[in-house]
C-alpha cells in the first residue's frame, strides 16, 4: 500500500505558528531538512517559512545552548542565534517551520528561553521518535563520523550495560526519550508538545504527517536525490573511518581539523560509492536488541503519562530489530577493501583543498614539502628562519669587526 494510501488526517498548528521540530538525532532529521531545505521556494508559496539558509540552523543552536561548534572549537557567537530569532519572530507567513536535532540537547532553562524568543505560545514543539533498537548501530556510526574510537561491541557495552560511563551519558543525553519529552512538555506545557512515532516501513510517512502539520498541500514535500548521502555506512567503511580516528587522536590534532577531513570530507565521499551488495553490514547482537526493546518498553509508559499529543502508533518504539540486522559482530575478522580505503583517502584530500589548482593542465609546482618539516607549524618555521637570518646578521658583523 503506498504512503498516500496510509495518510493519516492531522490537525495543522494554529495560525500564525512556530513549529519547533527538535529531533532528537537519527529519527528521520536529515531527510526532512535536506526537503525542506531544497523545496523552500514551494514552501513560502503556500505560506510556510522554512527557517534558516542553510539545511538546519546549527550554528545558531549551538550558540544558543552554549555548545562548542565542531568545525572551529568554538562557542558561535549568539549573533546567528538572535538572525534566526528575528527572522521567525519577523516572517509574514502564516507558519514557520524551524529543524535542528540538535534543540534536543537544550537544558529546561535554554528551552524556556528558546520557545519565549522564539514566540512563546505561538511555538508547538515537534519531537520525532523512532524504535530505540533501530537508533543504536545508526547513532553509533554516526559517532564514528564524529571521530569516536571505540569498537560497535564496547560502545553497545557501555550505552547499555554502563550508564555512568561517558560514552552512555552521550548518548542517553539526547536519546532517553521520555525525559525529553517531559523535559519539553514541563517548559512548553503538554498540550503544545507533539509526538510524531515515525514508521520506517512507510518511508515518506514523516514528510505527509509534517506537511498537515504545517497546512501544506500534500506531495509537497518530496525526498530528492541527496538523501542517498545520508546512507548507513557498511562495516568495512566505518572500520576504516575508525581507524583513521585511532591514528588522528594519536598524533594528538585538534578536533576542528578532524572534522574537516573526515565528517564533512572522508566520510562524506564514501557515501557517495555504491556498496557491493556482499559488502558486510553492521550487525547488532541479540542481547543489545532485547536490551533496547526493555528500555523502550519503560519508555513508552513514561512518554504516554506526559499528556502530550501522539501522532501514530507509540508501541512501534518498543520493536526490535529485522532478524537480518541481528547477528555477532566479527570486529577481529573485518577487512577493509583497498577501493574503500582509497575513497576515504580521496574525501580527505579534497577536503584539505590541496588539490585545487593542481587539475589537469595546471602550470602550479607540484613539490611538497620535506617529510620532516611537514608537522612544524608556520609560526615556528617563520620564528626559526628569524632567527639564523640574525644569527647570520651577528656572525658576519663579527666577522668584519675582526678585521
Amino acid at each position: 500500500m503506498s504512503d498516500s494510501a496510509k495518510r493519516r488526517e492531522i490537525n495543522p498548528i494554529p495560525a500564525p505558528g512556530v513549529l519547533l521540530h527538535i529531533g532528537p538525532p537519527k529519527t528521520g532529521t536529515t531527510a526532512l531538512q535536506q526537503t525542506c531545505h531544497t523545496l523552500r521556494a514551494a514552501m513560502l508559496e503556500q505560506g510556510v517559512r522554512y527557517a534558516g539558509d542553510e539545511q538546519q540552523p546549527s550554528t545558531a543552536v549551538f550558540a544558543v545552548t552554549g555548545r562548542t561548534h565542531p568545525s572551529t572549537g568554538k562557542v558561535p557567537s549568539l549573533r546567528h542565534w538572535t538572525q534566526l530569532r528575528d527572522e521567525v519572530v519577523n516572517a509574514k507567513e502564516q507558519r514557520v517551520l524551524v529543524s535542528s536535532e540538535f534543540f534536543a540537547g537544550a537544558t529546561s532553562e535554554q528551552a524556556t528561553r528558546i520557545i519565549r524568543e522564539l514566540g512563546g505560545d505561538r511555538v508547538r514543539v515537534l519531537i520525532t521518535l523512532r524504535p530505540l533498537a533501530k537508533i543504536l548501530a545508526s547513532r553509533w556510526q554516526q559517532n564514528v563520523q564524529e571521530g569516536s574510537v571505540p569498537t560497535y561491541s564496547d560502545w553497545l557495552t557501555a550505552v547499555l550495560n554502563d550508564r555512568g560511563s561517558e560514552l552512555s551519558q552521550k548518548f542517553w543525553s539526547r536519546q532517553q526519550h521520555a525525559e525529553l519529552v517531559s523535559r519539553w512538555a514541563r517548559v512548553a506545557g503538554p498540550d503544545r508538545v507533539t509526538v510524531l512515532v515515525v514508521d520506517d516501513a512507510h518511508r515518506n510517512a514523516l514528510l505527509r504527517d509534517v506537511e498537515q502539520l504545517l497546512a501544506l498541500r500534500s506531495e509537497t514535500l518530496q525526498l530528492s536525490s541527496v538523501d542517498s548521502l545520508n546512507r548507513s555506512l557498511t562495516a568495512p567503511e566505518v572500520e576504516a573511518i575508525r581507524m583513521f580516528n585511532v591514528a588522528f587522536k594519536a598524533a594528538n590534532l585538534s578536533k576542528a581539523l578532524r572534522y574537516k577531513l573526515m565528517s564533512r570530507g572522508g566520510a562524506q565521499l564514501l557515501k557517495t560509492r555504491t556498496p557491493e551488495p556482499s559488502e558486510a553490514r553492521i550487525l547488532t547482537p541479540a542481547w543489545a536488541d532485547t536490551a533496547a526493546q526493555n528500555i523502550a518498553q519503560e519508555m513508552i509508559t513514561e512518554i504516554a503519562a506526559t499528556g502530550v499529543r501522539i501522532i501514530g502508533d507509540l508501541s512501534l518504539l518498543g520493536r526490535g530489530l529485522d532478524p537480518s540486522a541481528i547477528g555477532e559482530i566479527d570486529d577481529a575478522g573485518l577487512k577493509v577493501a583497498p577501493e574503500t580505503a582509497a575513497s576515504l583517502a580521496m574525501g580527505v584530500l579534497i577536503a584539505t583543498g590541496a588539490g585545487r589548482g593542481y587539475e589537469r593542465g595546471s602550470r602550479l609546482p607540484a613539490w611538497t614539502e620535506p617529510e620532516e618539516l611537514k608537522r612544524v607549524p608556520t609560526r615556528n618555521l617563520v620564528r626559526v628562519v628569524l632567527q639564523r637570518q640574525v644569527q647570520g646578521l651577528l656572525l658576519r658583523v663579527r666577522s668584519l669587526i675582526r678585521r
